[in-house]
């Protein structure tokens, strides 16, 4: 006889932003069940992941809240400052930059880089021990019906699970929003994101470092040791043939590109690239239902957006959650809307528009994008509120 399980929340997607929420909810001690289709995150597979993310002191924050931010810390690393360098012109070297610097915004840090694997095993270790959220790994949702008073699901190895509240994070190409029957906008730039950990021999001091060239923008996390987390976009073509080479060719590329900002680039792990695309979902909400993360909005790897927007739904959901009687009530999934939609919005088109300026081979595009850069890096008062704006705050 197939198990039946209650819950409160029922969380689809153990990605980061799943398990962030999941560990947020148990923390907050609502029941709280997260299902994730591929494997939990273990010891032997957190390294696998390539990607690391850049997380913003709001989304810190969160992360705290879940119980698992002192893991993360651990492999993690503060960020000082940020520089933006515009590589424009002809010969694709570093011709204007703006630096920004924390202590502007009076704070010591923007935040932290962490490499995706290791973030993901310390949430599931949290979601491990606490008494009222649980992981099920390797099982997928198989089909569900919102009744007005609750969800009732089946899981692919027959478990039935009645809660009051399903969340879909289960990423972009997301069942939960087909299957409740929001609409996607979706479009694409003619664009591949490579992603790798490299090794350099300047130290990097904490500092991230978005080199805007011509077919998009080279970006240097920093991670602890004399280590970065890359991501170069450019265009598909040249973004499959980079991911095609030995390593050793790779590295003369991107060490000829990079211009010596972390000096010489001397390995690099195994690479990783995908399509770099816009989407955003017209809704966020049906029946008992919510949409987080990149199941309601996606876009290129560009400012260190997409994860801390992500991190913004989950704080908001698990407020709300937190406050609520009944996390599915139609009042609820309409006040989660009301707070995220602008700020989705928004985001989208400020990414959209940055990853178009910085793509473009149009020289005329590209000075006065170059004199927009120098304008902010030389006025404070801009430069302090482009931070905020980049941090959300």
């Amino acid at each position: 006889m197939s198990a039946t399980m209650e819950t409160d929340i029922l969380v689809i997607g153990g990605g980061m932003a799943g398990l962030a929420l999941t560990a947020r909810l148990g923390e907050a001690g609502l029941r709280v069940t997260c299902i994730h289709d591929g494997a939990a995150p273990t010891d032997d597979n957190a390294g696998e992941d390539q990607r690391t993310t850049a997380i913003l002191m709001p989304g810190i924050e969160t992360l705290r809240s879940t119980g698992a931010w002192e893991d993360i810390a651990r492999d993690a690393q503060p960020m000082p400052a940020m520089r933006i360098l515009d590589c424009g012109g002809k010969d694709r070297a570093p011709r204007d930059e703006a630096l920004f610097d924390a202590t502007e915004t009076g704070g010591d840090t923007f935040g932290w880089n962490v490499q995706n694997g290791l973030a993901r095993l310390a949430l599931a270790n949290r979601i491990a021990e606490q008494d009222s959220a649980t992981l099920i790994a390797e099982t997928r949702l198989d089909h569900w019906l919102a009744r007005q008073d609750r969800v009732l699901a089946t899981l692919s190895d027959g478990t039935r699970i009645t809660a009051k509240l399903l969340v879909g994070a289960d990423g972009r190409g997301s069942l939960v929003r087909q299957k409740s029957g929001i609409g996607l906008r979706k479009w694409g730039y003619a664009q591949k994101a490579l992603a790798a950990r490299v090794e350099h021999t300047k130290p990097h001091g904490g500092i991230s470092i978005e080199m805007h060239h011509v077919g998009g923008p080279l970006t240097f996390a920093p991670l602890p040791g004399n280590r970065s987390g890359l991501v170069w976009m450019n265009a598909e073509a040249e973004a499959d043939r980079l991911a095609a080479l030995d390593d050793d060719a790779f590295l003369a590329e991107l060490n000829e590109r990079s211009h010596g900002v972390y000096g010489q680039i001397t390995a690099t792990a195994p690479r990783a690239v995908w399509p770099a695309t816009t989407q955003v979902a017209t809704g966020l909400t049906a029946r008992r239902t919510v949409l987080i993360a990149e199941a309601a909005h996606a876009f290129p790897p560009i400012g260190a957006q997409g994860f801390n927007l992500s991190l913004r739904d989950v704080e908001a959901l698990a407020t709300l959650c937190a406050k609520a009687d009944d996390p599915g009530a139609e009042a609820l999934t309409k006040a989660y809307a009301r707070q995220r939609t602008p700020d989705i919005l928004a985001r989208t088109a400020g990414v959209d528009l940055l990853n178009r300026s910085v793509r473009t081979e149009l020289r005329p595009l590209r000075d006065i994008r170059r004199m927009g850069l120098s304008i902010l890096g030389n006025t404070p008062p801009l430069r302090r509120l482009a931070m905020k704006i980049g941090m959300g705050t």
